[in-house]
Parts: structure tokens; C-alpha cells; sequence
């Protein structure tokens, strides 16, 4: 239930706080008073789209917050419950819509989207605009309305998934198809390939021992000079061997370290110097010994070499990246061989989605067609009480021609309408008049208001175009709601007005050459007043109020 709607600096409003109670609540006012910018600040905070055109002028910053009880609302507990949102049992909303074009939603004062205010929107009320007989003509209204009062909207849920699961595999399955030829061809091309790489035996450690040991023959002339010059010159020289002159130095150091102890680092150094000359020329003695010339073995390399410079340029790599593509395009390759796999098995998941959104369409036109009749005779209750004495409602749930399916369903919904005595049934559209229409609609608001879980209903001069009894039953199908669900009404008429529970009237007031709104919550002789203003305008007469107060006491009788 809606308890109170605060509003800053939003169009006209300056600052005002409201406050609801369970029952009926209506809203009344001179013509342009700002009754209707209340709803339109309430479906700001609910998540309806924002523009800073709205903001006061003079303002940075418009500001509007909503509370609501969850005593009589346990979906949006466990909603806020489940989106970490729950506060000590309260649902406090607040939208700020910023000058530059920024706008923030709140819940219980944490930063949220906007669509988590729109499912608090959907799970707290429901607003009836002025103009919604406009849309009861579509074919999408017609079969949203009997969704609802079939209650279908879990079983709609489903199809929607299964129905974009379906449509998605369905994709998938026509892509594979399609690719099927170019497949084939490109899986021919990568066995091709992975075969010529294969027959290689290729891996990272291979390649870069070839490189090694090409460069080792390549240069392996240099290398037995070099080697050979290295150990002539460290230990095989007759004189100045390094290792004979460091040995020598060393011997002398040692004969005089006893008189001089600071020698004893120097012989210690030149000790390990000796030692590592002397284990490097028996590195490069072996070296010698086991080196082998063969231009044979250095010709069999570089054609091996030339063989994987040629792949790598044809596939565009660097060689020592040859070992990485073959694993890649095996992969591929593997991933192709198994498409035919692949191909059946989504051939068999599409079968069996589209068998499975046949079922819940089925189910679906089965509960349509059970709560037609029934819908439809409520309807036609309703609107021969507003006026349409002949009016009967019939509604239609008939296939989609040549079986097709979408994700609302199998069926075509048509709500037809009769008027006139020996009239035939018709579309909306074509046999009910514009207030006929506004009349049908409201009808069909008060039936199914009481089908919808919402604990809040918000009617915006929903009666426009309607008057005297007429109007009188609206209000009373009004108040009935409100038994067992809270109403706010906006309305014009005063059968309407002095149905309901409470009244607030809505002012617009001029000073400091600027507009402000007020609201007033109105006691019983304020209520009087209004209604009176309601019924017979500016000049009021003793008369007048009289009937306003009958009026008010046979309501709350």
C-alpha cells in the first residue's frame, strides 16, 4: 500500500507531502489544478522515463519520494529480500532528476537502476491513465487483459524463455547448415595441413636444438681455432702459458705470505685462478677430442630447416611458432570432424524445444479459453450498468493461422462488442463510439483490478466523458475495490468523489509571480464544499450543498 508520496521542485510543485489510508481515495480539483502531475511524479519514482523540462524552474534538482507498507505486500518483501534490498520492513523510493540530464532511483537509500524501480512498480500498483481506452483496441491489450484475469503471467514467463531458446537454436541449426559446404572444404584444407605438419614430429625443444646444432657445424671450423688458440695460450704455450705465469706467481706469494699476511688474499685468489685455468683447458682439450666435422649431418639440417622456413612462411609464423599452429589447427581440425555430431544434436534440441513451447502454448490457449467466458460475461455486466443497456462483450481465442508460434503464445485474442440490439458482434475499433469505448474500458479496469495481486490502484480520470448515474456506479464499483485493495482516483465528477473514503483536494495558487500546488486532506464539511463546487460551480447555493451532503451520507451508508 502507498502511505505517503513527497514532491520537490517537480513542474509546478514546489514542495508538498502526502499522505495515504487503506479505502478510497480521491483526488479532486479545479480544472489544471495539478491533479494529474501527482501521478506523474509518482511514476517518475516508479521508474518512468525523466527529462530535465520537468524540473521547476529555478531549480537544479527535482526530487520525489514514495513509501510503501509491505503488511499487505509479501511479494515485494521477498523481492527486496532477494535483491539484498530489505530495510527493517519498509520500501522507501527516491528518484532525483538533475538539471545536466542525470537521474538516480533509491531503494531503502541504496543507488539502484531504473528497472529496479520499474519491478517494484510491478509488484506495489497499477495506474490506470486517462487515455487508456486508446490502447484497448490493439490486439496486444485484448490478450494481456484475459492473461491477467487468467492468471497466466508464470506460465507466459516460461514460453518467453523456452520460446527464445528455441528461436536461438533454431539460429544456430540454419548457420550450420549453411557453413556445412564451406566446411567440408576447409576441413580438407586443415587435414592437408596438419598431416604435413605431423609427418615433422614438430616441437619447441626440436626446433631450437636444429638452430643449435646448425649454427655449431655451420661455424664449427671457427670454433676448433678458437678453441684450439684458447688452450695453446692458457696452459700448451713454451713460454707465457697463463697458466705457467699465474702458477709461478702464486708459488712466490706463498714463500713470502708467512712474512706478510695481507698476501694471503692474493694467493687465495690466484689458487682458485689456477684451478678454474686449469679445468678450462681440459673443457677445451675434450671439446677437441669430440668435435667432429661432418658436412653430411650439416646438409641434412639445413634441409630440414628449409623445409620448416618454407611452412612457416606459407602460414605466415615465425618457425619456432610452427609447434603452437599445429596444435591450433588440430583443434580446429577436431572441431570440425565433429560437426556432423554436432549438427544432429542440435537438429534433435530443436525438436525438442519447439515440441515443448507447443505444450505450454497448448496449456495456455486451455486456461485462455476457460476464463473467456467468464471475463466476458463480467464485462458485459459492467458496461450495461455505465449506459450500454444492449452491450454484451464476447471474446474470441482462436489459432494464429498456419500454426504459428510466438513467445505470447499460439492464439489470437479478440474482444468483440454488440451496442446496439440486432447489431453483430464486432471489433472494438469499428462498432463501439469513442465514449462507448471510454465506458467499455472502464468497465473492464473495475473488473479485472480485483484479478491483479497489486494492493494499489490508481485511477486518472478514467470516468472522462461519463456523468450522472452513470457515474454514480463508478464510483460505487470503485469503492467496492476498495474492500480489499487501496484506490486513489483522480476525478472530475462528484458521484465519483463522494464515493470514496477520503478526499484530498488539489489547489494551484499564484504568487511572488510564480505557481505553487497545494493539497488539503478534507473533512467532512470541507468535503461538502468541494463536492458542492463539484456540482454546481463558482456561485454555491444552500441547495447545492444540501444535495452534495446527501450525496456524501448515502455513500457512506
Amino acid at each position: 500500500m502507498l502511505t505517503s508520496l513527497s514532491v520537490r521542485n517537480l513542474a509546478v510543485v514546489e514542495d508538498l507531502a502526502l499522505t495515504f489510508d487503506t479505502g478510497m481515495t480521491s483526488l479532486t480539483g479545479e480544472t489544471g489544478a495539478g491533479k494529474s502531475m501527482l501521478v506523474d511524479a509518482l511514476s517518475l519514482v516508479l521508474g518512468d522515463r525523466a527529462d530535465s523540462n520537468m524540473i521547476r524552474h529555478g531549480a537544479d534538482r527535482a526530487e520525489i519520494e514514495a513509501d510503501f507498507s509491505l503488511n499487505d505486500n509479501s511479494v515485494l518483501r521477498d523481492w527486496l529480500i532477494d535483491q539484498e534490498l530489505d530495510d527493517d520492513e519498509q520500501c522507501h523510493l527516491r528518484r532525483t532528476i538533475s538539471r545536466d540530464g542525470r537521474s538516480k532511483g533509491y531503494i531503502n537509500g541504496r543507488v539502484v537502476p531504473l528497472t529496479q524501480l520499474r519491478e517494484v512498480s510491478e509488484r506495489s500498483i497499477d495506474i490506470h491513465g486517462q487515455h487508456a481506452h486508446q490502447s484497448l483496441v490493439r490486439p496486444q491489450t485484448q490478450r494481456e487483459l484475459l492473461d491477467i484475469v487468467a492468471k497466466n503471467k508464470a506460465l507466459l514467463d516460461e514460453l518467453k524463455i523456452s520460446y527464445r531458446d528455441w528461436q536461438n537454436l533454431k539460429q544456430q541449426l540454419d548457420n550450420l547448415q549453411q557453413q556445412s559446404e564451406e566446411q567440408k572444404a576447409r576441413q580438407e584444407l586443415l587435414q592437408y595441413q596438419v598431416d604435413e605438419l605431423e609427418a615433422l614430429n614438430l616441437s619447441e625443444d626440436s626446433i631450437a636444438a636444429l638452430l643449435q646444432e646448425q649454427g655449431q657445424l655451420a661455424n664449427a671450423s671457427q670454433l676448433i681455432s678458437v678453441a684450439e688458440s684458447g688452450l695453446h695460450q692458457i696452459f700448451d704455450a713454451d713460454q707465457a702459458a697463463a697458466y705457467d705465469v699465474l702458477s709461478h706467481v702464486l708459488s712466490e706469494l706463498e714463500k713470502l705470505q708467512d712474512y706478510e699476511p695481507r698476501f694471503a688474499s692474493a694467493v687465495e685468489t690466484l689458487n682458485s685462478a689456477v684451478i678454474n685455468l686449469d679445468e678450462t683447458a681440459t673443457d677445451l682439450r675434450h671439446y677437441l677430442d669430440n668435435v667432429e666435422l661432418d658436412p653430411g649431418r650439416l646438409n641434412d639440417i639445413e634441409n630440414q630447416l628449409s623445409l620448416l622456413h618454407e611452412l612457416s612462411r606459407k602460414h605466415h609464423v615465425e618457425i619456432e611458432q610452427l609447434p603452437a599452429l599445429f596444435q591450433s589447427l588440430s583443434q580446429e581440425l577436431e572441431a570440425l570432424t565433429g560437426s556432423d555430431v554436432t549438427l544432429a544434436d542440435l537438429e534433435k534440441q530443436v525438436t525438442t524445444k519447439e515440441k515443448h513451447c507447443q505444450e505450454l502454448c497448448e496449456t495456455l490457449h486451455q486456461r485462455r479459453h476457460k476464463a473467456a467466458a467468464p471475463l466476458a460475461e463480467q464485462i458485459t455486466h459492467s458496461i450495461r450498468q455505465l449506459a450500454i443497456p444492449a452491450g454484451s462483450i464476447s471474446i474470441e481465442v482462436e489459432a494464429i493461422p498456419d500454426g504459428k508460434i510466438t513467445e505470447h503464445g499460439a492464439d489470437q485474442i479478440r474482444l468483440l462488442v454488440k451496442t446496439n440490439p440486432g447489431q453483430p458482434a464486432g471489433d472494438l475499433a469499428k462498432v463501439a463510439s469513442g465514449g462507448e469505448l471510454a465506458r467499455i474500458s472502464l468497465a473492464i479496469q473495475v473488473v479485472t483490478a480485483g484479478q491483479r495481486t497489486v494492493p494499489t490502484l490508481i485511477f486518472d480520470e478514467v470516468d472522462v466523458g461519463i456523468g450522472g448515474s452513470v457515474a454514480e456506479v463508478v464510483g460505487q464499483h470503485l469503492r467496492e475495490l476498495a474492500a480489499t485493495q487501496q484506490v486513489i482516483c483522480i476525478t472530475h465528477l462528484p458521484q465519483v468523489a463522494a464515493q470514496a473514503h477520503h478526499q484530498l483536494q488539489v489547489s494551484k495558487k499564484h504568487r511572488d509571480d510564480s505557481t505553487h500546488i497545494t493539497v488539503d486532506k478534507l473533512d467532512k464539511n470541507q468535503r461538502v464544499e468541494e463536492i458542492a463546487r463539484m456540482l454546481g460551480g463558482v456561485n454555491l447555493t444552500q441547495k447545492t450543498r444540501s444535495h452534495a451532503e446527501e450525496m456524501l451520507d448515502q455513500a457512506q451508508n
